[in-house]
Parts: structure tokens; sequence; C-alpha cells
């Protein structure tokens, strides 16, 4: 559509009204004599239409057989616009390379459009298209439209069809994305649950397998907490995951230190532009040092994001910098530090009691504390089972 305006623009049309005559006879007419006719409206016994320079002037036969009165309102396009400025030659240069360059890029791909991908975004489709061939900028006759499809459907994994369709200088991917299939809970093994760190055991809930110590009874790091071995009344071994947990009454410490000299980091920024043409950055700009920030401001109209507009990178670099700080900032920052670490360290438990100690001193501030907490301390490790000779002959 946007190439077959380009073309009518760059050879000029007419718009005209008839009327008092057949509208159906005149629009059957002028298709008989090949006359184009697009844009058609008609209103009682009076129509609209646009038509080519040549075929206004062939107009006027069908107007008579049909009996309407033809008369132009409008006329558009490189022609007219020629004749009225004829002695501007420089404008008319312009223009006219302004019209060819618009049907050159018109046979490019300014445009891409994505539907059907509800799982997938629309980042991971153009990066698979990308990699396949199709870009922005990308030449339309030059494009091998099954092979890209091909490839980014195995690049893409969790689809399972896609299709490309052009429409003037839009491309149209359409996905089809794979039924996800429910996973199949695989069996996990053997286990045994085992005490994660010391502690004194204050509850013991078994709910599969077999408890291996008593309530009350203390117990170190690595020590076996709930069997995932049980004998049957025919003194079988029975070997299962175990499940369960054993809260212990348990000590957690926490030291933090703050120094009175901290390193900052000052940050120092660069900002350098560039224009974005049809998929490529005209005149790049050289890397710089430090982390990179990339904006990218695209020109639109009615909605779409047209392969024209402006970028500009943020290169950022940070020095180090060393500050003395006051006693009184030190100390808010070790409690603050302090608050950080004993809550991530006791985020699971249940303190009882803590015991906290603050010493301050010219060159920093440590913030010791002591938790007594209950906690849940068993985790689950796996274990493998041999089958022997006899096993299997049993």
């Amino acid at each position: 559509m946007l190439s077959k305006n380009i073309m009518n623009s760059a050879f000029g049309y007419v718009q005209f009204t008839a009327e008092n005559g057949f509208a159906e006879r005149f629009i059957n007419t002028c298709t008989a004599e090949n006359i184009p006719l697009w844009d058609m409206h008609k209103l009682g016994d009076r129509m609209t239409a646009k038509t080519t320079v040549n075929g206004y002037k062939n107009i006027r036969s069908p107007a008579r057989k049909s009996s309407m009165r033809v008369r132009m309102t409008k006329k558009v396009g490189l022609p007219f616009f020629i004749n009225r400025h004829i002695k501007r030659t420089g404008l008319i240069a312009g223009f006219a390379v302004l019209v060819v360059t618009l049907i050159v890029l018109s046979g490019h791909v300014w445009i891409i459009d994505i539907t059907g991908n509800e799982n997938i975004s629309d980042t991971e489709v153009l990066e698979a298209f990308e990699s396949a061939g199709l870009t922005i900028g990308s030449r339309i006759s030059t494009l091998d439209i099954t092979e890209i499809e091909n490839q980014a459907v195995i690049a893409l994994k969790k689809a399972s069809w896609a299709a490309i369709n052009f429409k003037g200088c839009v491309a149209e991917i359409n996905i089809r994305e794979l039924k996800e299939t429910p996973e199949i809970e695989k069996h996990s093994g053997y286990s045994n649950i085992i005490a994660r760190k010391d502690g004194q055991v204050e509850i013991l809930e078994v709910y599969r397998g077999s408890a291996a110590i008593m309530l009350g009874q203390t117990v170190t790091k690595g020590d076996l907490l709930i069997s995932g071995v049980t004998e049957s009344k025919t003194q079988l071994s029975l070997f299962a995951d175990a499940d369960g947990y054993a809260v212990a009454k348990t000590n957690i410490s926490v030291e933090t230190q703050t120094l009175n000299k901290i390193t900052e980091l000052v940050p120092k920024t660069k900002k350098v532009w560039s224009f974005y043409f049809l998929g490529k950055e005209i005149f790049p700009p050289r890397k710089e040092d430090g982390i990179c920030y990339t904006h990218k401001s695209r020109l639109q109209i009615n909605g779409k994001t047209l392969p024209f507009g402006i970028n500009y990178r943020l290169y950022t670099v940070f020095e180090e910098k060393e500050k003395t700080i006051s006693q009184a900032e030190a100390k808010l920052m070790a409690i603050n530090n302090y608050a950080l670490e004993s809550y991530n360290r006791t985020l699971h438990a249940q303190i009882i009691n803590s015991d906290v100690e603050l010493v301050q001193d010219k060159e920093k501030v440590t913030v010791k504390g002591n938790y007594f907490c209950y906690e849940n301390i068993g985790e689950s490790v796996s274990f493998e089972v041999e089958e022997t000779e006899e096993d299997l002959t049993e």
C-alpha cells in the first residue's frame, strides 16, 4: 500500500467529481476502457474518485456514454508540482531526489510486527529472526523467507511454526507456540534428614522414615535425625525419602565492623549522540570506557515505530575516593549493617533471647550479637542402595 501511494504521488493523479448521470455505467465503462479508479465514494447522484493523469485525459468517452458531468477538483503529484515550480530548479531537483529515495527505500523493511506469541517475548522473537537474516533495513527482494522462518523456529525452541508476511514495508511475523506438556514428577531416590548445625532438639516430627534421636538430645552438625531406612515386622529393610522436621535450640552469632575511613565511588558521565536510519547507526561513536546505557528514540506515526531516530549512549566511569566520616556516622552505619546482617541470619528462626554489644574506637565500630533461637535444623541428604545377588534372588 505504501509503495502504491508513493508511485501515484510520483507520476501524479487527479481527483474529480461526476454527477447527473448513471454512476454504475460510468464505472463499468471506465473499467472496460482500462481507466483506473480508486477511492470512490457515492452520495446520491454524485460520486467522487481518483484516477491517473492519462486516465483523466481519456475519461470524456465514459462520461459521455453514461451522461455524467465530470469536473476536476484536485491535482496531486510530481508532474503538477513541476509545472507550478518550473523556475525553481533546485527545489524540483531536491524533491525529485526525495521521491527517488522513497521509492528505493520502499523496497526495504521499515517495521516488524509480531503476533501469536504469548509465552515467548517480542525481544526473543526479534533476536531469533535478526540472527536468521530479517532485520529492519533488509532489502525484501533479497530475503530467503523459507530459510529465515526455519532458522528462527529452530532458535526459538518454544515455537512450532512461524511465517513472515509483507504488507508494503511492514514485515508481519506470525508465531505458533508449542503446547506445554505437564512435567511428570520423578522419583527422587532415597534420603535421610541430618542436622545442618549444632543444637538441642525440642520438637521432632516424622512424616516418613524413622526417628534416629530422642527429644531433648543435643546433636552436632551432620548427625542423623530422621532415617530413610525402616524395618518391617518381618525384619526387612524398607527405603524411602525421609520427611519431617526437627526444631532445636540454637545459637546464632553475628558480628559486623565499620571503619571510620570509607571508600566512595564517584561517578563521571559522558553522553554521545548518533543517528539511526533503517536499522543502521549513522556515524556510530567510538566505544568509551565504563558502564554504557543506550537510549533509543524513534519516530512514530499512528502508533507505529519507524526505523528513523536518534540514539545516545551514556558512559559512566566510577572513581574511588577515600573519605573520613564522623563517629556518629560510623556508628549509624555500623548499626544499619548489623541490622541487615542479623535479619538475614535469623530470617528463618524464632528468637528466644538476644544479647547485642557495640564497641567504638578511633578506627572502627564493632557490633556483636548472640541470638538464642528455635529453628528447623534438618536438611535432606540423599543416599543410594546397592542390590546384592541375594536380594535379586529373593
